[in-house]
């Protein structure tokens, strides 16, 4: 039963304070498990968002995936809800219709609604926001609702939605205090948006996806079996077993996971090849690949933060910019696994430089620094190129000078790690304009 009484919304509170009470209503800022957030859901009307829905976990790719299933729907002719995790500058990154962010005003009032709705039921910030961008679908009444899943998959919030179908789009190393350390065990987590009989798409994926899908007897479509790509510097080629050969134009986005996406909804959307290239064309999401010239040098910010996404985004760089050499900026979250997301990215970066980031879980450059020496000297024997030490700086906007003066004719900078500082990053950049 739906409820919304109108005279219990609290309507005095702006975006910012629903954000600052989300964040302290719960004593916890996890609390994996779905039984409260679906009490709040069916009192609020949700479980249901949309006339199709679409869920997508995995350790990397997620965002990308979901920008790409938002521009086929969009090119469809369909009204497109999209969640995002985390976000980079605001809040209302997190929840779009139609391909635009919310405001403030519209996120204050779904914030207030699911106050109403919540009665005595404590929730965490994660579980608030999905409340959140679920009932905007619903009031919107989108056709499409797009789903990524923030932490794992079985628990986490959106995992509520019996979703029509689902994406699972990478699986690798993050996360471990929540997931575990097992590459099998991340796997059944994820393939926790599983449900009976649904239509599956999955990227590069352990034994145990594929093994929750046949057990729920799942229609699975593989990225290198039922569908493939073919990457070039300027463009790529998507081949299945309905499309012949489709060339699409390069955009920001890594081919890999808007395969993805074209594999999951381009055929129930009867969507033409020429459409197809049309979605695909020029689509960009913050912090994935996002290229800026810096005094004539070419800068690339990437949110690669553990181990298999710098050794995705490492490929990207090989096949978009093979002749290229790196001067890279990184900064992490003190949790995440520095040592080996520098290791899989040595040969092609030929000099490192570490900033703050910031945070309860921020660490200093220093920090960093000691950790990227780690990974650097358990490196790939043979194939890497010499280091002429790390330089550590407290300011991004110094980071970047340091690597534009130190970049060679044929250098780019690479800026890539938390969100963190592609954030500062961002903002140097727009005030140096």
């Amino acid at each position: 039963m739906q409820a919304d009484p109108s005279s219990s919304i609290d309507r005095t509170k702006s975006l910012a304070d629903w954000l600052e009470f989300a964040e302290s209503i719960h004593p916890k800022s996890v609390d994996l498990g779905l039984e409260r957030v679906r009490r709040v859901a069916e009192r609020l009307g949700v479980l249901r968002p949309a006339p199709l829905s679409l869920i997508i976990a995995g350790t990397n790719g997620k965002g990308s995936t979901a920008i790409a299933a938002e521009a086929l729907g969009l090119t469809a002719g369909l009204k497109v809800g999209t969640t995002l995790s985390p976000h980079v500058h605001h809040f209302n990154e997190r929840v779009r219709i139609g391909g635009v962010p919310l405001d403030d005003a519209a996120l204050a009032d779904l914030f207030a609604r699911v106050d109403a709705a919540r009665d005595q039921e404590t929730l965490t910030y994660f579980e608030f926001s999905a409340l959140v961008a679920l009932l905007g679908f619903r009031q919107a009444r989108v056709d499409l609702a797009i789903l990524e899943v923030g932490l794992g998959g079985r628990l986490d919030a959106f995992n509520i939605v019996d979703a029509d179908r689902a994406i699972v789009t990478s699986i690798g190393l993050d996360h471990q205090d929540w997931l575990g350390s097992d590459l099998e065990q991340i796997g059944r987590e994820k393939a926790g948006v599983f449900r009976q009989g649904q239509p599956v798409v999955v990227g590069a994926v352990t034994d145990s996806v594929i093994a929750a899908a046949d057990n729920l007897n799942c229609s699975v479509q593989r990225l290198g079996r039922e569908f493939s790509i073919q990457e070039s510097p300027r463009d790529w080629v998507y081949r299945s077993s309905r499309r012949a050969g489709i060339r699409i134009p390069r955009s920001d986005l890594a081919p890999a996971n808007c395969a993805l996406a074209i594999a999951a909804l381009s055929s129930h959307l009867q969507l033409s090849d020429p459409q197809i290239v049309q979605a695909m064309s020029g689509l960009s999401l913050t912090g994935r690949m996002e290229l800026y010239k810096v005094q004539g040098v070419s800068l690339i910010l990437d949110v690669a933060h553990n181990p298999a996404g710098a050794d995705f985004l490492r490929q990207q760089l090989e096949r978009r910019f093979p002749e290229q050499r790196f001067v890279a900026v990184c900064g992490m979250l003190a949790d995440k696994d520095a040592a080996g997301a520098a290791a899989a990215l040595d040969g092609i970066v030929r000099q490192w430089l570490t900033v703050d980031t910031t945070g309860p879980r921020g660490q200093s450059a220093a920090s960093l620094a000691e950790q990227l020496v780690s990974g650097l000297e358990k490196g790939r024997a043979g194939q890497r190129a010499a280091h002429t030490g790390i330089g550590t700086f407290d300011r991004f906007g110094d980071a970047c000078d340091a690597a534009v003066s130190c970049a060679g004719a044929k250098d780019a900078i690479l800026v890539f790690g938390s969100f963190s500082v592609v954030e500062q990053a961002r903002n140097h950049l727009r005030e140096a304009r």
